[in-house]
This record gives structure tokens, sequence and C-alpha cells, in this order.
């Protein structure tokens, strides 16, 4: 019997709990999942066979360290800022390691130490990162191999409404961790990305100002607004010809722009301020630019009823960020029966002699309910498909790693294609 420890029960887990079980008697698993709520880590499991629900305290060091020795793989569904403590466990008692998590540099730090333990470290696992890596190196190793040059590469991805639950002037609810949303753009340095030999670098406050349009067949128009630093893909994915290297993230048209409004306005801000003088402040800003403000724009404002949570704070002190998700967490909450929508786009720009072409990669995923996910299931689905591949012994490179290998892509892409994950391609000339 192997065993596998799922740290975490929250809204991203339950796919891959199911994943688990349902393999665990064919792969002779047993599957712990724990959670600081045991109750969520049993309403996860439902007392199935093969599993375990478990209480969890992360600060409680024998404790975390007792559950993860018992394991053959740990797969990590906790906070990214806890990754890099549970991988130090996990090398100290010789354990492989799963995470959907970009790989920090407090991460990156192990790999040595974890090749020399021939541990497999797999991290960016989930949908983005991870679909997107997977499916973008199946498409540039083909090309590649069909004597093509990629000249540009261009990815999209959003975690958005279905059209039937889309109910909102800002189409948008939280199918993620809302802080998350909120905080977007913030603390990772320059978002920067090449356009056409030119390198762009943005401060988080022009991100939402500078979008692009895109259209995906069937369901519509989007926008895209820069996710982060593109330009270490170029290394990472092998595209050094490159004039064009862009990762995006998609939501509706209107939403960037209401939302650097409330960027300028100071409401995502994550500092403790004064109240009356930020009410000052918003009441000030939101005069002197009456005449700027598109009446689309207000109604977004006014639907988002952040400006009367404002005006009725009545504690001294506040955080912005912390108002504004409050109040949007009640706002833009998923409704029993509502459904997800998982949207991701690439574009690679390639030619073959004096043709020049652009393949478009897209995928579709819509959710079920509140609880079954577009997003739990394209996050899920990956970290448990890899973790049979390691148990097996198919993951062959060792310490810190990101799913961007044929050995790990293809039978993960294949096998999603099972779960209707599958992508759509259309080549056009350029």
């Amino acid at each position: 019997m192997r065993n596998i420890l799922v740290l975490g029960a929250g809204k991203s887990s339950i796919y891959l709990i199911d994943y688990l079980v349902k393999h665990a008697p064919a792969q002779q698993w047993h599957v712990t999942v724990a959670d600081v709520s045991a109750e969520l880590a049993l309403h996860k499991t439902k007392n199935r066979p093969h599993t375990q629900a478990r209480s969890f305290d992360f600060n409680h060091t024998t404790g975390r360290q007792a559950l993860i020795k018992a394991a053959d793989v740990v797969i990590s569904m906790l906070p990214a800022a806890m990754h890099p403590t549970i991988a130090k466990d996990c090398l100290r008692l010789r354990k492989h390691l799963v995470t959907p998590s970009y790989i920090s540099e407090a991460m990156q730090g192990l790999h040595a130490e974890a090749v020399k333990r021939g541990l497999v470290f797999m991290n960016e696992i989930g949908l983005d990162p991870g679909i997107d890596h997977m499916s973008s190196m199946q498409v540039i190793h083909r090309l590649n191999a069909e004597g093509k040059v990629i000249t540009g590469y261009k990815s999209h991805c959003g975690g958005l409404i279905a059209p039937e639950s889309d109910t909102n002037p800002w189409h948008y609810k939280f199918t993620w961790n809302p802080r998350n949303v909120i905080l977007a753009g913030q603390g990772d340095g320059f978002i920067q990305y090449l356009e056409q030999g030119k390198k762009r670098k943005l401060k988080y406050e022009q991100l939402f100002s500078t979008t692009s349009a895109l259209q995906v067949r069937g369901y519509g128009n989007f926008e895209s607004y820069p996710n982060r630093d593109s330009l270490k893909y170029i290394g990472l994915y092998g595209l050094q010809d490159v004039k064009t290297m862009y990762r995006g993230t998609l939501r509706r048209p209107l939403f960037c722009a209401g939302w650097q409004w409330l960027v300028d306005l100071g409401f995502t801000g994550v500092q403790e301020l004064d109240t009356a003088a930020f009410q000052k402040r918003v009441s000030r800003l939101l005069k002197s630019r009456a005449a700027l403000v598109p009446s689309r724009i207000h109604q977004l404002l006014e639907a988002t009823a952040v400006l009367p949570a404002l005006y009725n704070h009545s504690a001294k002190s506040l955080v912005p960020a912390q108002l504004l998700q409050s109040v949007l967490e009640e706002q833009w909450a998923l409704q029993p029966k509502d459904k997800d929508m998982v949207v991701m786009v690439h574009e690679f720009f390639y030619r073959k002699g004096r043709v020049n072409k652009k393949l478009q990669s897209s995928l579709v995923v819509l959710g079920e309910n509140q609880e079954h996910t577009a997003m739990a299931k394209t996050v899920g689905l990956p970290l448990g498909m890899v973790t049979k591949l390691i148990l097996n012994q198919a993951v062959k490179a060792t310490g810190v790693l990101m799913p961007k290998d044929s050995e790990v892509y293809n039978p993960i892409l294949a096998e999603l294609e099972t779960y209707g994950i599958g992508f759509k391609e259309k080549i056009t000339k350029t």
C-alpha cells in the first residue's frame, strides 16, 4: 500500500481527492486528507474506502512531520507561502512533493538537495500554472520537430463565470481565492513582456489600463491584461528567437477599466489608513475626475457597493483592500447552481520558408455547480495525474520541477481529454 497525503481541503481539492479515491483500489493507494478543519476533510473524503480525514495544524511541527513521514507523496494545497516549509520536511523525511503553485526562490533553492536525494518536487502543475505549460510545450516541441521557426508566443487564461450564470455588470464572480483577485499584480515587482522586439515594463498602477482584445469562437469577447514576468518564459520554453512573448489574464470587456478606477481610488491598497482621511481622498478624487468617468464605469462602481461601505465605515482605521474584498465576496459570490468557466488561449506565431502563420489553441471548460467548478477540475486533475506518474516511477527527472517535459505532459494531456479537457486548434496565415 502506497500512502498519499493531501494537505488542505479547500475549494480546489474536490476533483483531486475524487480522482485519487477513484484510482486508489487499482493503484493500491491510501489517501489521507488533512485540513485545519477535520470536518471539511471528512466532507471531501466522505468516509470512502482507502481514505482517512485528519485535522492538521501547520504550526505544530511534530504533528505536521508525523503526517508527512507516513506518506510516500505529499500534495500541498496550502497557501503558496507554506510550501517551502513543507518542502523542507519532505527533504528531511525523503518524500516526493507536488504543488500547483509557482516556483518561489525559496523552493528553487532546494533543487540541488532534492536531486541528491532522488526526490521529485513537482510544482506549477494545476491550471495556470500547469495546463498552460503542458499544452504550450507540446505544441512548441511539435512545431520545432516540423522545422517551423516560432517567432511569437502569447498565452491567456482566466477563471470566469459561465454565460448562463453571468448576472452582474462586471461579468465576474469569485471562482478561486478572493484575496488573490483583489491583490492581482501586486508584489510581483515589474510586470514585463516582449512585444514586436520591444520590452514593455509596467508598474502595478498601469496594469489594468494595458489590455488587448481577444475573441473565442462561441464565447464572445474578452480582454487580456499582462500577467507577471513573461520574459522568463523565453528561456523556460526554449523560445530564444521570438519577437513577442506575452502571458496574460482574461476578463470580460469593461472589467479592467472598472478595476483601474478602483486601483486609482486606492481601494486595492494593503496599508492601514485613517478612515476619515481615506474617505476624503476618495471623495476628492471622484469629484475632480467626475467628467472623466464614463457612465458605464459609474455603473460598475455603483454595482460593487464599495462606496457606501466606505462612507458607512465607523472604525477609525481600515485597510482598503480588506474592505473591498469583504464587499465583493458578498456581491460576487458563486450561488449554489452557478457555473464557472475556465478559458485558456495560446497563440503561436511561426514561419516555414517565406510563409507566416498563426496557430491558435483554445480551451474552454464549464463547471457543474458551486462546488464542482471548472477551476477545481482543471487545478485538481493534473495534480492527481502527476502523482500517479510519480508513484509509478514514470517521472525520471528529479529536483524542483515544472511540467514541461514530454514524459509528464503527454500522458497527462491525453488523460485530461478523457475528462473533456482538450484544446481546439485553428491555423491562419498572417
